[in-house]
């Protein structure tokens, strides 16, 4: 019994091996993109006590990811700022373990593991200096402290994972806003597996006094700004169902076709349902938004839930493709072979994760050579000045990165307003608005200085840089 757990440990360790490798490996795959720069600059600022210009329009906390983003750039630049979420992926991996482990078995959650690491989106999240993997941490570890609440134990022990789960669901929805989507269901399970004054005083109670103390202090002052902003990301992201259905099970449509298998399971089967209703609040809300922003991170929600009913999905595929053969090897052997189908399709779809966003290592090389103290340069953007003051404010921290809108405010002239030594011309960030009001503000006295072509995993885009004669 000894060895058996010991080499349970083993195999558990050697998955979080491969997790830790696949994640630190090629950490550099591209320069910082808005979130991310945006992310470290205000955690630098909270962590230097300035006031943090813009974190009002943010949707999710400052006071976590930010800060942990700044502090691993203070040591190690980007790279060290993305290596914070390889932390809370291999955490979040440990949770799926340890909850398949619970609700099904040991077996099912080494199966349920590899299919979580085995996934893109959580590799690639969890080397992104982004809110969504450690929001998801949370919301695992939420749903882990709520299953543990539900085994025989003194009612101290039930009510401190109970508190331990509402704790850890408002931090999810405070790291990352959009998390909160999932604290309806969770409440509906927590009150279908136990008393109602447990599920009100352990549970309800806590939750709704972490969530006003917050929105209280932290959001009702800004929630003007705030308001504005999240409906200006979801107005300017809105897709067709068609399109949008597509963009959106391109990420999960494995997971949730082994997850239905799962519910046919002969033992199990049961389980996989609540867990497929659990996954389903994000997609949910996507469909009903019409919106496809963050589509493929917020993904990452429904895996936590989907990857245990996945593994019951192939155990019971495993024993349909070796019905009636006698041969030991014939189940092991369809189980590897599905393993490793979801493996070559977690690579192809971090491949394209990696370049979704445009790498402007050029732009900003073009600019460390010539550019010089004190410019002024200007974005046809609202938000993608922020790549540029993370990686060049450091070299000039005179120079100032602002949108076309702050150059040229509306109803003034152009000579009482800020003159811009560059213009920089968008086609990833730049909005066609603020796009065509560039273009006529360097009509006179801007000669193209270069041209730099993007490769996206989905196109190509060009920025123009214009310097004024």
């Amino acid at each position: 019994m000894i060895r058996k757990d010991r080499n349970n440990g083993r195999f558990f360790l050697l998955i979080l091996l491969y997790g830790l490798v696949a994640m630190a490996w090629n950490l550099d795959y591209n320069s910082a993109y808005h979130d991310e720069a945006l992310n470290i600059l205000m955690g630098r600022q909270v962590l230097s006590g300035q006031s943090c210009y813009g974190c009002a329009q943010n949707t999710g906390s400052v006071l976590i990811q930010p800060v942990l983003a700044a502090i691993g750039d203070s040591i190690g630049g980007l790279q060290g700022a993305r290596a914070v979420g390889i932390l809370f992926g291999l955490s979040l991996t440990a949770v799926v373990y340890l909850t398949a482990s619970i609700l099904l078995s040991e077996k099912y959650a080494f199966v349920a593991a590899v299919l979580f690491l085995f996934s893109g989106n959580t590799i690639y999240l969890s080397k992104l200096a982004t809110y969504d993997i450690v929001s998801a941490f949370f919301l695992g570890l939420s749903f882990l402290f709520l299953i543990l609440s539900e085994r025989k134990q003194p009612l101290y022990t039930i009510g401190i994972t109970l508190f331990c789960g509402a704790f850890s669901l408002f931090l999810a929805a405070m790291t990352k806003y959009v998390a909160a989507v999932f604290i309806p269901p969770l409440l509906v399970y927590i009150f279908l597996r136990h008393k109602i004054y447990r599920a009100v005083f352990f549970f309800l109670l806590p939750l709704l006094i972490f969530i006003f103390v917050y929105s209280y202090y932290a959001l009702y002052p800004v929630k003007a700004v705030l308001m504005g902003s999240v409906t200006s990301v979801y107005h300017e992201s809105q897709l067709p169902f068609s399109v949008l259905s597509s963009w959106t099970f391109r990420w999960v449509i494995m997971s949730y076709l082994l997850a239905f298998f799962g519910i046919f399971h002969e033992e199990k089967g049961k389980t996989a349902i609540p867990l497929i209703i659990l996954s389903t609040p994000i997609i949910i809300l996507q469909f009903l938004t019409g919106a496809e922003q963050s589509i493929n991170k917020n993904v990452i929600f429904s895996l936590i839930f989907l990857m245990p009913a996945a593994a019951l999905g192939i155990d019971h595929m495993s024993a349909l493709f070796s019905y009636r053969i006698n041969t030991s090897w014939v189940k092991p052997f369809f189980t590897i072979s599905v393993l490793l189908v979801t493996l070559v399709f977690g690579i192809d779809q971090l491949r394209w994760l990696e370049r979704q966003y445009p790498n402007m290592s050029e732009v900003v090389d073009f600019f460390k050579r010539t550019g010089f103290d004190g410019m002024v340069v200007s974005i046809d953007s609202d938000y993608g000045d922020a790549v540029y003051t993370y990686a060049l404010k450091e070299i000039y921290p005179r120079a100032k990165f602002l949108p076309i809108t702050e150059i040229q405010p509306e109803g003034k002239n152009v000579c009482e307003s800020l003159v811009p030594d560059y213009v920089i011309i968008d086609g990833y960030y730049g909005k066609s608005a603020f796009r065509d009001m560039a273009r006529g503000y360097i009509k006179n006295g801007y000669s193209l200085e270069k041209k730099v072509k993007i490769s996206l995993s989905w196109g190509v885009r060009d920025v123009q840089i214009f310097s004024r004669r």
